[in-house]
C-alpha cells in the first residue's frame, strides 16, 4: 500500500509535521509506502492508493481517492479563521472521498453535511496517535513532568503554567517565542521527527495531557495521551470524555473544576504518590501502553482503513479491473474533443484520460478545425482501446463552431466534451453516468472542477518554504446546481464536468450560434432549459490554465467577452426557463456584479468584527483586566487624574 500525506504545513515545525513522521513510521512497520507531499503534482509522481489529507485547508486536487483526518472539534470547522471563509471548509471537506473521524461528535457532524448528498464515502476511527512502540518502563526515581506545545493560537493555560513553573518537577518544551513568560521550566525546542518526543517523555516518567474547551466537548483527543503512553510514561491528563472511556485508570486525572493553583497541587500530590508508589504506577503505565498498542496506534488505525478502501474503490469506479454493472455500460458515451492548435504531449495527455476510464463504453468524437502533422499517427495509439470518430471542420474562428458540429454528431446515449488541454479522472464518467441512470429526471450530471496552472504567474496559494513544490492546483469549482447564476452568466460548470443524455440535443444545437466566446455558456443555458441537473459532490476532472491569450480564452479581450454577453442575452430574452427565470439583463448584470463584490467584503468585516469581539471578551475576563479596573476605580476615589474613558 502506497499513501502520500498531505501536509499543508510541510516544512514548518507543527503538530501536522510531527503526525506525518509518525505515520510513515507506522506505515514503513506494516510494509507500506507513506511520503509527505505538499503539491498535487508531488501526489501524481507518487502514484499512491491514496492520499491523506492532514488538515481541512486542503481540499481533494488529484484523482486518487482522498481522505481528510477530521481531528479538529466542528467548532473549528463552523468558525476557523477570518482567511479562510466557512463555506470554503465545507466544500474542502465534502470533496474528500473518505473521512478519518476523531470522535463520535465529528462523525455526526459530516453525517449531516453529507445528508442528502448522493455521495458514496465511508467515516472510520483515526486518532492524532502515534506509531507502534515497544514497552519500556520509565524510571520513577525522581520523575519529572514534561509538557510539550506550540501554542500556535496564543498561550494556552497560562496561569496554570506559571504556577507550575515554579516546581522542579516541571520541563515544558516548545518553541522559545510561545514560552517567554516561564523563568526555569521551559528546557528548549524538540525535533519534529517522530521518535524524539518519546524519548524525552520516557526519560522523564510523566507527561502532562491538557486540552482545549472545544476538545473536550466534542471529546476530541489531542495527540498528547497517545505519545505520552506511546512513550512508556505516565499520564496526568485533565478530565476528557475519550481518555476516561479509552484508558479508565490507567492514567491519572486532575479535576477540571479546579483553580489553577489548586490543579497544580493535585498534579503535585500525583507526582509525590507515583515516586513513592513506583510498581503500582508501572503497572498502570504498562496497561496503557497495552491499551494503546492494541487499539490506537497508527498501524491498527491505518489497517482500519484498508477494508473501507477496498470498498470504497469497487463502487465509486477507481479500478478498472471491476466488472462493473452491465446494465451501465451498455450505454455508450461519446467525448467531443476540439483538436487543431496543440502539441502532440497535450492532445495525448487529453486522449489518455478518457482511453483510462473504467467506464468501459466511451469513445471520441473528434473536431478537427486545423490540420496537425502528428495526429494520425497519435491515433494509431489507441486503435482497438478507444474508438475515434474524426469530424472535418473549417476554421471559422468561432469557438462554438466546433462545439455544434462535435454535438451534431453524436450517436451515443450520453455525451460529454473535454478540451484538448483538459482531462477528466478515471471515474468521471462512470460517476456522473451512474448518478444519470439512477435519477431518470435528470437530464445533466456534474461534477466540482480542478484547477491546474501550467506555467507563468498563479493565483493559487504560494508556497515559498526551501524545496517544497509550490502548489499549482486548487478546487476551482464545486457547488450544486444553482439556475440563478448561470443566467446571470456566473458560470460554475466547467465543459469538461459533465455528461448529458442525447435525447436533450434538438434544433436549438442544430445551428452555430457564431461565439468567439463563452459557447459553452451557450451550450448550459440551452440544457438548463430542457433538463434537470445534478451535483455529484466529487471533484473528477480538471482544467489547465496558462497566463496567456493564445493558449486560453478566459484571457481574451474583455471586449470581446462583452459583445458575446450581449448576444446571449439577446439569444435567450422572453425564452422560457424553469420557475419563470429569465436571462439577466445588463443593468441587472451590473447589479449583480456590484452586490457579488460587496457582498464577500462585508462577509469579511463581520468576520472580522465578530473574531475582536472574541478578542476583547477573552481580554475582558483576564486576571490583567480585572485588575486593571480595580486601579482605576482607587485612583478615581484617591482623585487622582486618569482619562476616564479607560474605564
Amino acid at each position: 500500500m502506497k499513501i502520500a500525506i498531505y501536509n499543508e504545513f510541510a516544512g514548518d515545525n507543527c503538530a501536522e509535521t510531527e503526525l506525518t513522521e509518525r505515520i510513515c513510521i507506522a506505515a514503513k512497520n506494516l510494509g507500506w509506502e507513506a511520503i509527505e507531499v505538499a503539491s498535487a503534482i508531488e501526489v501524481k509522481q507518487f502514484n499512491p492508493d491514496f492520499v491523506l489529507v492532514l488538515h481541512f485547508r486542503t481540499p481533494k486536487l488529484t484523482g486518487f481517492p482522498t481522505y481528510g483526518c477530521m481531528w479538529n472539534p466542528p467548532d473549528f470547522f463552523e468558525m476557523y479563521e477570518i482567511g479562510i471563509k466557512r463555506e470554503t471548509v465545507k466544500v474542502n471537506i465534502l470533496s474528500y472521498d473518505g473521512y478519518l473521524s476523531s470522535s463520535l461528535q465529528i462523525s455526526t457532524w459530516l453525517k449531516d453535511l453529507l445528508f442528502s448528498t448522493n455521495k458514496k464515502c465511508f467515516i472510520s476511527p483515526f486518532y492524532t496517535s502515534c506509531h507502534q512502540t515497544t514497552y519500556q518502563p520509565p524510571c520513577l526515581d525522581n520523575p519529572h513532568l514534561v509538557y510539550m506545545g506550540i501554542n500556535w493560537d496564543g498561550s494556552r493555560f497560562q496561569e496554570l503554567f506559571q504556577h507550575l513553573d515554579k516546581k522542579e518537577y516541571m520541563e515544558i518544551y516548545g518553541p522559545q517565542n510561545a514560552w517567554k513568560y516561564l523563568n526555569q521550566s521551559y528546557k528548549g525546542s524538540i525535533p519534529f521527527d517522530g521518535t524524539s518526543v518519546l524519548k524525552i517523555l520516557n526519560k522523564a516518567g510523566l507527561g502532562l495531557c491538557l486540552h482545549k474547551e472545544e476538545h473536550r466537548n466534542s471529546a476530541v483527543p489531542s495527540m498528547r495521551i497517545f505519545e505520552i503512553v506511546a512513550s512508556g510514561a505516565l499520564a496526568i491528563c485533565e478530565e476528557h470524555p475519550f481518555i476516561k472511556e479509552s484508558f479508565g485508570d490507567s492514567v491519572f486525572y486532575i479535576d477540571s473544576n479546579l483553580s489553577p493553583s489548586e490543579k497544580v497541587n493535585q498534579i503535585s500530590k500525583y507526582v509525590r504518590w507515583i515516586q513513592n508508589n513506583q510498581q503500582e504506577a508501572l503497572a498502570m503505565s504498562a496497561e496503557a501502553h497495552r491499551i494503546f498498542t492494541e487499539k490506537y496506534s497508527f498501524e491498527n488505525l491505518l489497517l482500519g482503513i484498508v477494508p473501507h478502501h477496498q470498498r470504497l474503490i469497487r463502487e465509486k469506479g477507481f479500478l478498472k479491473s471491476v466488472n462493473y454493472k452491465q446494465e451501465i455500460n451498455k450505454k455508450f458515451v461519446e467525448i467531443i474533443v476540439r483538436v487543431g492548435e496543440r502539441d502532440i504531449n497535450t492532445l495525448k495527455r487529453c486522449l489518455d484520460s478518457i482511453a483510462s476510464q473504467v467506464y468501459d463504453n466511451v469513445g471520441v468524437i473528434l473536431v478537427k478545425y486545423k490540420e496537425l502533422e502528428y495526429l494520425d499517427s497519435l491515433l494509431k495509439e489507441y486503435e482497438g482501446k478507444l474508438p475515434v470518430k474524426v469530424i472535418e471542420t473549417e476554421f471559422t474562428g468561432f469557438r462554438s463552431s466546433q462545439i455544434i458540429a462535435g454535438i451534431n454528431a453524436v450517436d451515443s446515449e450520453y455525451f460529454g466534451i473535454l478540451d484538448d488541454d483538459d482531462l477528466i479522472h478515471p471515474n468521471h464518467v462512470y460517476s456522473l453516468v451512474s448518478l444519470l441512470e439512477k435519477f431518470d429526471d435528470v437530464g445533466v450530471a456534474y461534477s466540482g472542477s480542478i484547477r491546474v496552472w501550467e506555467s507563468g504567474k498563479s493565483d493559487s496559494k504560494q508556497d515559498l518554504r526551501q524545496g517544497l513544490i509550490q502548489e499549482q492546483a486548487e478546487l476551482a469549482y464545486f457547488e450544486p446546481f444553482n439556475i440563478s447564476k448561470l443566467l446571470a452568466f456566473d458560470n460554475f460548470i466547467v465543459s469538461n464536468s459533465f455528461i448529458a443524455r442525447r435525447s436533450l440535443i434538438d434544433e436549438d444545437f442544430k445551428n452555430d450560434p457564431e461565439l468567439k466566446v463563452a459557447e459553452d455558456l451557450f451550450l448550459l443555458i440551452n440544457l438548463c432549459r430542457k433538463a434537470k441537473f445534478i451535483f455529484s459532490y466529487e471533484a473528477t476532472c480538471e482544467f489547465y490554465w496558462r497566463y496567456s491569450k493564445k493558449d486560453n480564452s478566459t484571457f481574451e479581450d474583455n471586449q470581446v467577452w462583452e459583445n458575446s454577453a450581449n448576444r446571449l442575452r439577446h439569444m435567450f430574452w422572453k425564452k422560457e426557463f424553469p420557475s419563470s427565470l429569465h436571462v439577466l439583463s445588463s443593468f441587472e448584470m451590473n447589479s449583480r456584479v456590484t452586490y457579488t463584490h460587496s457582498h464577500p467584503d462585508a462577509e469579511k468585516l463581520q468576520l472580522q468584527l465578530e473574531y475582536t469581539r472574541n478578542i476583547i471578551a477573552a481580554v475582558q475576563t483576564s486576571k490583567f483586566w480585572k485588575l486593571r479596573n480595580v486601579w482605576f476605580k482607587l485612583k478615581k476615589a484617591l482623585r487622582i487624574p486618569f482619562k476616564e474613558q479607560l474605564l
